[in-house]
């Protein structure tokens, strides 16, 4: 007989990894959308949108990641360059790889 803790987490790739985040912790620590809800000082209808992708504004999300102990850290993601891409485009067209 399976309990409601053997259940596999849901895949969360298709959200924003700052709300898949949010919604796995909440999962694993078995809260319900109320309980988290009252805990960041919002709405659960509210909760339930950011949870279905809806925007939110980044004070919200760090009250909910505040309140599932949640590290909220930004990094910038490296976006090539013109020179960059040239250089790859000349490896893969003259260096063999494909």
């Amino acid at each position: 007989m399976r309990t409601q803790s053997d259940k596999p987490l849901p895949n969360l790739d298709h959200l924003d990894p700052l709300v898949g985040a949010v919604m796995a912790k909440r999962k694993q620590l078995r809260w319900s959308q109320a309980k988290l809800a009252k805990a960041a000082g919002i709405s659960r209808r509210a909760l339930l949108m950011i949870e279905k992708g809806g925007d939110c504004n980044l004070s919200t999300l760090r009250r909910l990641h505040t309140c599932l102990d949640i590290v909220m850290q930004a990094a910038s993601a490296h976006v090539p360059t013109l020179d960059d891409m040239n250089a790859q485009n000349a490896r893969e067209r003259f260096g063999g790889v494909r």
